[in-house]
């Protein structure tokens, strides 16, 4: 079915407020994903622990998303967005005491919670806040703040620490504590919430029960609606595959001789960019099969291409198509979670949107890791093109499936 964009606004005040506040807990997120593994050898002496750290952070805010997104249905975004923000806040003010690494660790975590809090609830309330036929190109436009902090927090943040001392760090715990609480006095300010309850109160009781929408979805499975699960399966064996580049390249261009990699990178958050600006507006006029097909089918070939590299150069050619394809999958998979959920059920689908990419990242890291080490990169890369092909073919089953169903 073919949908059709109505002038509705957009860049609304909400929207605007909440981007902004989502665009500061990424900003330290990103902060410490570079530098913290350096902090852990300062106070430890050994590298061996900066693994540990980002898998505590990251497996922190999986297991509190599912949690996040059902208290957030039941009583609102905003009230979890500024006790997320909080909890980073506290978080980042607590690296100034963890001077032993596993107090580090433990700090860590909590700030893992205070993130999956912040961006699954953020997640929620953006797809409230965005117009229906505007939601494609909303959800692009708002995951370009992480795309923003991506770019430009980890350079910021190698800047600040210096030469990596102790106390060049905690002018970087100083500033992230204050990336936070200035989040948190954002999310303080969204209102959409406060004025729907207000319009509910005021409004005269003239509806008869048929007319009002139900508070119960059709079918659920674990407290998340059924129809969640198929786009979820595609997204966690997407990232599966997409992990195998973002973690992997670098170590298979090192065992080409082929050198510094990171163009690629570059290359490849520009098409990422690009995506996000652009191809929303084509998924709300024309539907998300139209992006999420053709894309995954690009990830699957490029990926596949990547052991026959013979260069630098080849690898560049692949790594603009790659990032367009990456940018263009994200949002129109998360659109069609939340056309796919209960409007008052976009909690739990934000949660299981964002838990599907951290399972992603997590199980390819280290399944790929395995291989590489007892097998190689060759089959490492055709491997993780398999998982983007069968991406694709669960996402064409369940498209005949969505099809097939009567109006």
């Amino acid at each position: 079915m073919k949908l059709e964009p109505q002038n509705e606004k957009l860049w609304s005040r909400d929207y605007i407020i909440l981007t902004f506040a989502a665009c500061g807990i990424s900003f330290c997120n990103y902060f410490f994903n570079t530098t913290l593994p350096i902090y852990a050898q300062t106070i430890s002496g050994t590298a061996a622990y900066g693994g540990l750290l980002i898998a505590a952070y990251t497996f922190a805010a999986l297991a509190v998303r599912p949690f996040c997104g059902i208290l957030s249905d039941r009583f609102g975004r905003t009230k979890l967005l500024i006790f997320g923000a909080l909890v980073c806040a506290i978080a980042c003010t607590l690296y100034h005491t963890a001077f032993f690494f596993i107090l580090l660790i433990l700090i860590r975590i909590l700030h893992g919670f205070g993130f999956g809090i912040h961006s699954t609830s953020a997640g929620a309330a953006a797809g409230d806040i965005i117009p229906e036929s505007r939601m494609s190109e909303g959800l692009g436009y708002f995951a370009l703040s992480s795309t923003l902090a991506a770019a430009v927090a980890p350079g910021v943040a190698l800047a600040i620490i210096g030469n990596g001392t102790v106390s060049e760090f905690q002018a970087l715990f100083t500033i992230a504590a204050a990336l936070s609480i200035l989040s948190m006095i954002f999310d303080c300010f969204i209102t959409y919430e406060r004025k729907k309850q207000r319009s509910e109160n005021n409004a005269p009781q003239t509806e008869s029960p048929s007319d009002c929408k139900p508070d119960t979805p059709t079918s659920t499975f674990l407290g998340f609606e059924s129809a969640l699960y198929p786009p979820a399966a595609v997204n966690i064996l997407l990232y599966i595959s997409i992990s195998a580049v973002t973690t992997y390249l670098s170590l298979y261009a090192r065992h080409r001789n082929f050198g510094n990699v990171g163009i690629f990178f570059t290359v490849t958050s520009v098409g990422l960019f690009l995506s996000r600006l652009f191809l929303g507006k084509v998924a709300d006029k024309r539907g998300v099969d139209i992006i999420i097909v053709p894309s995954l089918a690009v990830l699957a070939v490029g990926t596949a291409l990547i052991p026959f590299a013979d260069s630098l150069f080849h690898l560049y050619l692949l790594a603009f198509p790659f990032g367009i394809a990456q940018g263009a999958v994200g949002p129109a998979i998360n659109t069609l979670m939340f056309n796919s959920c209960s409007p008052q059920r976009r909690g739990s689908a934000s949660a299981m949107f964002f838990s599907s990419i951290d399972i992603g990242y997590g199980a390819g890291s280290i399944l790929f890791g395995f291989v590489a080490e007892k097998l190689n990169y060759y089959f490492l890369y055709l491997g993780a093109a398999a998982f983007a092909a069968i991406s694709l073919a669960v996402y064409l089953w369940n498209m005949s499936r969505r099809e097939a169903k009567p109006a």
